[in-house]
């Protein structure tokens, strides 16, 4: 384990994160903490579509408690931290009971999940109520954007990504966009704000698709977006048309579903932060066949550019792959500096207290850039900006993989297609 980097890190921070530590050893006659265990808990997707980031984030965040129980070890202090794990399958009860579970545990902090916005929605009225404080990482949605709540974010929320969608279907010479989405908290969060944007930049949208959440058949919605994709194709040209999906990794099942009908070949498509770089995609010759014929882009918030990747967090990534065996997007990434976060936040409150983290988050966010991003949050509690790299879906001599394509930059609102 590299233990020497964070090390460095917290020693430059102005929260001086070792020193306080250093002073309050065994053989020191000053107050040690009230518990031991400093206990954190994370309400995850394991068994659902959205395991394999599920899985990343508890990888990601089981990382983070080893590298910070070193910290604190090597600082000469008795606190530890865990991390107890939930999985909720998506499911928004089962959610609810974790949370219910865990705060019976006497657990107030939460860490990385839940993986969707419906779920975190769906316990937010519970989290706000019983005073139990959330360092999501996965849930994007702009209704969950709430100043002064108990639910925090190190992700923008979804209208970052949306104005980086519309600014590269503009750079795209797109001008027609039927959109197809999940009717939930995400999908339409999402698809709206990308609507909105894509409007501002002079562009048309039709009605597209919203589906429901549960049982979908695919090729009744592809035959509904295909109507209107041909009447837009008639107006505007095939090159100037493009379908906007926001779904999770049954992304796949839309490419197949798409692959024998015509007019859904012939334009461009666009992803989401959900169906960025999974392997449901590349992992099915006749879905990864479809999205590389029609170019499919797909963003996610970046640590870095498409052309670079931060050492640190080349190096955190190398642990959860040598793990989970697939590369972790930024998201679950995220996960690892939540965990670091707290740390820094019970070094400064000294209490499992979520009331004193939650006044003392923002300032902890404002100067922690361990990964080789701003943590600094807006009024919300939220990740105050990011950069978005779009990826694409190539053939490679071993089969079908995800190569990154171009950097939304968020200073400045532009799109750099990588050389």
């Amino acid at each position: 384990m590299k233990i020497g980097c964070p090390v460095a890190f917290f020693c430059l921070t102005g929260i001086l994160f070792l020193s306080l530590l250093v002073s309050c050893k065994k053989s020191d006659r000053c107050h040690e903490p009230q518990i031991h265990e400093v206990r954190l808990g994370a309400i995850l997707d394991l068994s659902g579509i959205y395991s394999e980031e599920g899985m990343a984030g508890k990888v990601a965040m089981e990382t983070g408690v080893a590298d910070l129980n070193q910290l604190y070890l090597l600082a000469g202090s008795v606190t530890r931290f865990s991390v107890t794990v939930r999985d909720a399958g998506m499911d928004t009860a089962k959610a609810l009971t974790a949370a219910k579970e865990m705060y019976n545990q006497g657990i107030r902090l939460l860490v990385g999940g839940p993986n969707t916005s419906s779920e975190l929605k769906a316990i937010m009225p519970y989290l706000n109520a019983n005073k139990m404080l959330v360092l999501n990482c996965f849930a994007t949605s702009p209704a969950l954007a709430i100043p002064d709540d108990y639910i925090f974010r190190l992700i923008p929320d979804d209208n970052v990504q949306g104005r980086a969608t519309a600014k590269m279907m503009q750079t795209d010479g797109i001008k027609a966009l039927i959109p197809v989405y999940r009717n939930d908290a995400y999908g339409t969060g999402l698809s709206q704000s990308a609507k909105d944007q894509f409007i501002s930049l002079g562009g048309m949208v039709y009605d597209g698709v919203a589906y429901a959440t549960g049982t979908v058949s695919y090729p009744d919605i592809i035959s509904q977006a295909a109507t209107q994709v041909a009447d837009a194709v008639a107006i505007y040209g095939d090159s100037c048309v493009a379908v906007l999906l926001v779904s999770y990794q049954d992304a796949a099942d839309f490419f197949k579903a798409a692959t024998g009908v015509d007019v859904m070949k012939v334009v461009r498509w666009y992803g989401c932060d959900a169906n960025t770089k999974k392997t449901a995609v590349t992992l099915d010759a006749e879905a990864a066949a479809f999205a590389h014929e029609v170019r499919f882009l797909a963003p996610i918030m970046a640590i870095g550019t498409a052309s670079s990747v931060p050492p640190n967090a080349a190096e955190i990534a190398g642990r959860i792959k040598a793990v989970t065996g697939s590369d972790p997007d930024d998201m679950a990434l995220s996960a690892y500096d939540a965990v670091m976060i707290y740390g820094q936040c019970y070094n400064l409150t000294r209490r499992y207290d979520a009331t004193l983290f939650k006044a003392v988050l923002p300032s902890v966010c404002a100067s922690y850039n361990y990964l080789g991003i701003s943590r600094k949050m807006n009024d919300a509690g939220d990740l105050a900006t990011s950069n978005y790299v779009f990826w694409a879906v190539i053939q490679t001599p071993g089969g079908w993989d995800w190569e990154s394509y171009s950097t939304y930059f968020a200073e400045g609102d532009y799109i750099l297609v990588k050389p």
